[in-house]
């Protein structure tokens, strides 16, 4: 199996390349000159329970072309937005015919959009995730994301058709109908509205993107400077990150060293991560062939679920009642540096492939899917989130969700909180298909999607086999009736047998 890196840095001390396996490292060691170099907050990997922030895994760049609707574009500028849970690219096309238009990128979904006229707009502050609706060439629209956004951590690239400025606060809310798209940002005296749909990829012939060698060159390079002293106790070089230290070990003789005040915090962080490993099945870093593709598993997080109505109330109307956990899942992210993003889900009702819709099912009045029954709503609540993600998760984060039954097998599942709502379905896979494209040795996990029904105990069986032989005893001792004794023999040996498992050694 490739043991291809995710992610590179240059020693600062000897400018020697160091590559690091795994996503939820936090130390990482220089193989040549032995510098050891810790991930900072603006790199790939947080302290905790939190995600870290997967950063420039796009195959797009500055002149990439395609088409969209018959007409040609070119790829010209690039505004990478960043806040508190993530970061998202808005690509700036300019057409052949002269219009432009924002290729809008955040994380596995894309979206074509340009500047329309609309009449009466509605207020910002009055627009709710999930509930508040919008009428636009008579297609009622669903509010699909609603936050605010500063610019303070912006980046950009190429031509872009307005100044950039810093301390620019936006208020953006976003609108779906099934593929359409309406993007309403009120940075301005006045609402600027935008239209379009979503797109695949595939769908917009592109030519000149990003190679998959190019796209694992540049993706989350890690930047930070280490400094260097002398250990005081043996003499030898001893190197850490500045400002984000307090504690460390000397390589060569074991003294802890004081340096900072944060160093204690990553040794814990970097401990923590290394359990946080054996919590998941799938090991996060791992490379395997699924679906006839090469997917890196990038993150995996844990999830507590939590009653449907106490996890609304918590989210929309303000209460803050403690949730129980009622049972749990996981869920683990999945890469191809040409294909994207896809999600494994790890439950009791086994494993699933899950993709984000680009396209939203047609909703009915009451905002949900046309000709799906309606299975379940549950809460989920992160417990732990290991590795990197396309947006930030942190521990504690909470979402409402809907299931609806989509055919035989599939699943259409409505994901909501207080700021964005998305769509996913999702199709039943086999445990051992999992097994043999990420090379798993260990034995199948109680979640499988070939689920049987427990055998009964050994100890219940002995149990149960006893308490025929008492029931029955005074009947044999009173009664000649020759078959009596065999009855009993047949009812034990059925009763011994019944649940046993295959295989089972007694």
């Amino acid at each position: 199996m490739s043991q291809t890196p995710f992610f590179k840095t240059d020693c600062p001390s000897c400018g020697a390349p160091v590559e690091a396996h795994s996503a939820s490292a936090v130390t990482l060691v220089c193989g040549y000159c032995n510098s050891m170099l810790v991930r900072q907050d603006n790199g790939v990997v947080d302290s905790g329970r939190d995600s870290a922030l997967l950063e420039d895994f796009s195959p797009l760049q500055i002149g990439t072309s395609g088409t969209f609707v018959a007409q040609r574009f070119t790829l010209v500028g690039r505004l990478q937005v960043q806040y508190d849970d993530g970061a998202w690219n808005e690509w700036y096309a300019l057409f052949d015919d002269g219009r432009a238009g924002w290729l809008s990128e955040a994380g596995d979904l894309y979206v074509m959009t340009m500047p329309v006229e609309t009449d009466n707009p509605p207020r910002f502050e009055d627009i709710r995730v999930g509930f508040s609706e919008l009428t636009f060439q008579n297609k009622r629209y669903v509010a699909s994301d609603v936050r605010h956004i500063s610019l303070k951590r912006a980046a950009a690239q190429g031509e872009l058709p307005f100044v950039l400025d810093e301390d620019r606060q936006n208020k953006v809310a976003d609108w779906r109908c099934e593929d359409l798209f309406i993007t309403l940002d009120y940075s301005g005296y006045a609402p600027e509205t935008f239209f379009g749909r979503m797109v695949n990829l595939d769908d917009l012939k592109l030519e000149n993107t990003r190679s998959e060698d190019e796209i694992k060159e540049s993706a989350g390079r890690l930047k930070g400077s280490i400094a260097s002293e002398n250990c005081p106790n043996c003499g030898s070089s001893v190197h850490w990150v500045n400002g984000l230290t307090s504690h460390l070990n000397c390589p060569s003789c074991g003294s802890e060293l004081a340096i900072g005040k944060d160093k204690a915090e990553l040794i814990t962080a970097n401990a923590m991560r290394t359990a946080q490993q054996s919590l998941f099945t799938l090991p996060i870093g791992r490379q395997g062939r699924l679906k006839n593709r090469e997917f890196y598993v990038m993150g995996a997080v844990r999830y507590a679920e939590t009653d449907a109505q106490e996890t609304f109330e918590n989210l929309f109307n303000g209460t803050n009642r403690v949730l129980t956990p009622e049972g749990q899942w996981s869920e683990y992210l999945l890469y191809n540096p040409t294909q994207g993003f896809l999600w494994l889900v790890e439950s009791d009702d086994g494993w699933s492939l899950s993709q984000t819709q680009n396209t939203w099912p047609r909703l009915d009045r009451n905002r949900q899917p046309q000709g799906c029954g309606k299975l379940y709503d549950y809460g989920g609540k992160v417990e732990v989130a290991a590795g990197a993600f396309y947006r930030r998760i942190h521990s504690g984060d909470l979402n409402y969700y809907s299931d609806y039954r989509d055919g035989q097998n599939r699943k259409l599942s409505a994901e909501l909180n207080t700021h964005e709502m998305a769509w996913s379905r999702s199709t039943p896979i086999a445990y051992r298909e999992i097994a043999d494209a990420f090379n798993l040795t260990s034995r199948a996990p109680h979640y499988t999607a070939n689920m049987a029904a427990d055998g009964i105990d050994k100890s219940l069986r002995i149990i149960m086999t006893a308490i025929l032989v008492v029931v029955n005893l005074p009947a044999l001792m009173m009664d000649s009736n020759s078959a009596d004794p065999f009855v009993i023999i047949i009812g034990a040996w059925l009763l011994w047998t019944m649940g046993k498992e295959d295989g089972d050694e007694d």
